[in-house]
């Protein structure tokens, strides 16, 4: 392949920022990579659409920030890390937060061009708080979006208008770095806020009042986010209370919500706040009428607004307040009193400087300083993507061990799970190379789970499991971190038997309006079906999923009874994962004339014959709930068995078909973009080449896709974040290797730095990562391997063990090459088939 990247990189010493403009990227496909000649060009017109709705920012540049300089030189990540990138799209959130931490405080928006806000952020509408509980990157319906808090002006709390929802514009477009924000709101009030793992801290700026104006704050118990676009799943306020010290200086309570996207069934979060000076005096409110002079209030309606309005004295120009969070179920305030002091000294329960300097340390602690590279040798644009995708993989799931547990048995609890669908493919075994102590903590708390409630989660949130796409998903998180030797603290006997569960026992029926025809909430709700047919049918929804998944389930549960000694169930296990061969029908086809060969996957029905209502292998219809496949099509769902390869090779009939059948992909060399990037069952595909001795495809086709699909700003993800699984494939793909989850085979690509360290990562020893050659005397990147060295030993396969590199620690060197050189057409490819 002949490449032209045009870009210009530009410094700008203000703040922390810099500028990156990327004119375009052309590709030229000659014979070696693509089967004829073609022409792509991709504009990227997200900065001027995002330009359109944040007033005149021209999303390239951030402004500058109070705290820009003073830490900018300690850590270097501030320059590159851009939170308010992937938010629209990709549902990022954009506000503060530590790694994992439990508290992700954020503006919270109604009323935007944009749809609804699932992480609390649009740059448009209006805002109406800035509460401590969001998640970041989901799909679904919004979640969370409670314990909040809206300054404003008025008379006197008693004269605010609580008949309406209470919402401010922005006076300028919101300003953040990592573990700092700023709202400028167009009643003249500045918030600025920042916390840490349980509670956060907002200090308020209010102009010089006029006309007997008084600074207020409200606390609006009954906020939280909503799903417009999706009614069905939207949050519901059903109870809350809150109450006023007698000193007008705290104040505490707690909310009940149901509904949402994961389980329809209610949590409650408790609350404790405090502010650096008394109130001069309150009002609440309920049910849109404002109560004077009354300390508390509260509603077990769930059809009233409650609240309470502070009002200040109005020589106050600078207020500050600090709120600790509580998901323990008795002593829920005092725990989030409590909370408050764990996260900061007394001396800086409001001290702003000391929250974003903590806040920092954290995220350089737990991510970023065991990234070392020489970035000024480095293109920005490569570590621009770099950051802002490892940032992401370190917001969820949710840590919360400890008090916040909804039981005490001393085993770590992570919620959050938005979903295991999502994240097993890459996330989890990133997580297990560059945190493997939270990795193993998180399989803890999934075997935990079960110990308590019967079956691993695939979703959660709010301590309710809740729901499942495809398989129990869980199976290949944990398979993943047993074969990678991710073993703190746990127990992998009970391990297998939480898997087991998932294998063969059915899960309760539980009704899911949106398919009805077994439950979602956990576990395998076609189970009965697969262990009597060896395949899903019609009679339950996403069949062609559920098929693929549980054959891949199966499998995950081989390479743990292998590992554990149980030989006989490995052999059982690995039979069964063999069942997604009872879905492929070798003479199905396509109507599409451009796709003129036949074999896929394809639904099936209980008498063996293939239903062919509602089937082509190019389209999956709606991709959604009641359809055969869960985003993805059928063609897609044919590559995810990574653990049957000989058998699909067999199927498709010959290498030559095989790499026509992945070129057809993308249109990179194919006729259009089958494959949507921006969704979970392909992400290995691109890889899938190195099977046919084809890795230089490999390196050309992820080359386009970090290139023309992953940009910078707010539009840089081609789709959900998804907890940071879009963010965790972009990593992999710019270190140079891929994971087959559930295994502890890595495939090869061209990696997009010259020089890497991974260092102080726990139970992992230090890696370095070379690429010699990686730019031409041009500047121009080249992106075809000549041959990899790993501890100074040429790899002869184009592919490696997680063992040779990730056990010792040590080195691997890519040798790059400006065109492809057939470099592993007599190397070893990746094992095609298993074994017990």
């Amino acid at each position: 392949m002949w490449k032209l990247t045009l870009f210009l990189a530009i410094w700008v010493p203000i703040s922390f920022c810099f500028v990156i403009l990327e004119d375009e990227f052309l590709y030229l496909h000659k014979n070696g990579i693509c089967n004829k000649p073609q022409f792509h060009y991709e504009a990227d017109n997200s900065e001027e659409e995002f330009a359109v709705f944040y007033n005149n920012w021209d999303g390239l540049q951030l402004p500058e920030t109070r705290f820009g300089d003073q830490f900018t030189s300690k850590y270097s990540f501030l320059k590159w890390v851009d939170v308010f990138y992937g938010t629209l799209g990709g549902h990022m959130f954009s506000g503060t937060a530590v790694p994992f931490g439990m508290c992700k405080m954020g503006v919270d928006v109604i009323n935007s061009k944009k749809g609804d806000a699932y992480s609390g952020f649009q740059p448009d509408g209006e805002v109406v708080g800035v509460s401590l509980l969001h998640e970041s990157g989901t799909g679904g319906a919004p979640t969370y979006g409670v314990v909040s808090q809206l300054p404003m002006i008025a008379s006197s709390a008693s004269s605010v208008d609580v008949t309406r929802q209470i919402s401010f514009k922005r006076k300028s477009p919101d300003v953040a770095h990592i573990g700092y924000y700023k709202v400028e709101l167009d009643n003249g009030v500045d918030i600025e806020f920042s916390s840490k793992d349980r509670s956060g801290l907002y200090e308020y700026t209010f102009p010089e009042l006029k006309d007997n104006g008084k600074p207020i704050i409200m606390v609006n118990v009954s906020q939280h986010l909503h799903s417009f676009g999706r009614p069905w799943w939207t949050q519901n306020f059903r109870s809350g209370q809150i109450k006023v010290s007698s000193d007008l200086k705290s104040y505490q309570g707690k909310v009940t919500i149901n509904g949402g996207w994961t389980d329809p069934g209610e949590w409650t979060v408790s609350f404790f706040g405090k502010f650096d000076k008394p109130a001069r005096k309150v009002a609440t409110f309920r049910n849109g009428r404002t109560l004077p002079f009354l300390r508390r209030m509260q509603s077990y309606s769930g059809e009233s607004d409650i609240g309470v309005l502070f009002e200040f004295d109005e020589d106050t120009t600078v207020l500050k307040s600090h709120v600790g969070i509580s998901f323990n179920k008795n002593e829920g305030v005092k725990v989030a009193a409590q909370n408050l002091l764990d996260d900061y000294p007394e001396d800086s329960q409001f001290d702003l400087t000391w929250s974003v300097a903590s806040a920092l340390e954290s995220w350089n602690d737990k991510l970023f300083k065991k990234f070392e590279m020489n970035v000024n040798e480095e293109d920005p644009l490569i570590i621009s993507k770099l950051y802002n995708s490892l940032y992401g993989t370190h917001l969820m799931p949710t840590n919360k061990s400890g008090a916040e547990a909804p039981w005490d048995n001393g085993e770590p609890y992570y919620d959050d799970w938005f979903t295991l669908w999502d994240t097993f493919r890459c996330l989890h075994p990133l997580i297990n190379i560059i945190s493997q102590d939270h990795g193993a903590e998180m399989v803890r708390s999934l075997i935990d789970i079960w110990e308590v409630e019967g079956f691993m989660p695939d979703g959660r949130s709010g301590d309710r499991s809740g729901r499942t796409q495809g398989g129990s998903n869980s199976d290949i998180m944990l398979a993943d971190a047993f074969i990678k030797n991710v073993h703190q603290g746990i127990d992998w006997e009970k391990g297998f038997q939480a898997m087991y569960t998932n294998a063969e026992v059915e899960p309760p029926y539980i009704e899911d309006p949106m398919a009805n025809d077994s439950t979602n909430k956990f576990g395998r709700g076609a189970l009965k079906e697969w262990l009597e047919l060896g395949y899903i049918t019609r009679n339950y929804s996403r069949s062609v999923t559920r098929t693929m998944e549980y054959s891949y389930n199966d499998f995950a549960l081989y390479i743990v009874a292998k590992g554990l000694g149980k030989k006989d169930l490995a052999k059982t296990y690995l039979e069964r994962s063999k069942n997604w061969r009872n879905i492929w029908n070798p003479n199905a086809k396509s109507v599409n004339i451009h796709y003129d060969y036949t074999g896929f996957v394809q639904p099936r029905n209980s008498d063996g014959t293939f239903a062919q209502h509602r089937y082509d292998p190019f389209t999956c219809f709606g991709c959604y709930w009641r359809d055969d496949e869960y985003e993805g099509k059928p063609v897609e769902y044919g590559w995810t068995v990574p653990f049957d390869m000989k058998t699909l090779l067999e199927y498709i009939g010959s290498k030559a078909m095989f790499e026509k059948r992945l070129d057809d992909m993308y249109a990179f060399c194919g006729h259009e973009n089958v494959v949507d990037i921006g969704n979970e069952p392909s992400f290995l595909t691109p890889y899938l080449y190195a099977y046919i001795n084809r890795q230089d495809k490999t390196s050309a086709l992820v080359d386009w896709i970090i290139n023309t699909k992953f940009k910078t700003g707010p539009r840089g993800l081609p789709g959900n974040s998804d907890a940071g699984a879009m963010q965790a494939w972009l990593t992999f793909a710019l270190l140079g290797f891929y994971p087959v989850a559930g295994t502890d085979i890595y495939l090869l690509t061209s990696p997009k730095v010259n020089y890497l360290k991974l260092k102080s990562m726990p139970n992992v020893p230090d890696i370095e990562i070379f690429a010699h050659n990686l730019y031409s005397e041009f500047g121009v990147r080249n992106n075809f391997i000549e041959k990899v060295v790993i501890n100074d030993k040429e790899l002869d396969k184009n592919w490696f063990r997680h063992s040779e590199l990730f056990e010792h620690g040590g080195t691997i060197e890519y040798y790059m090459s400006e065109k492809p050189l057939d470099w592993d057409s007599d190397k070893e490819c990746p094992p095609q088939e298993f074994s017990v």
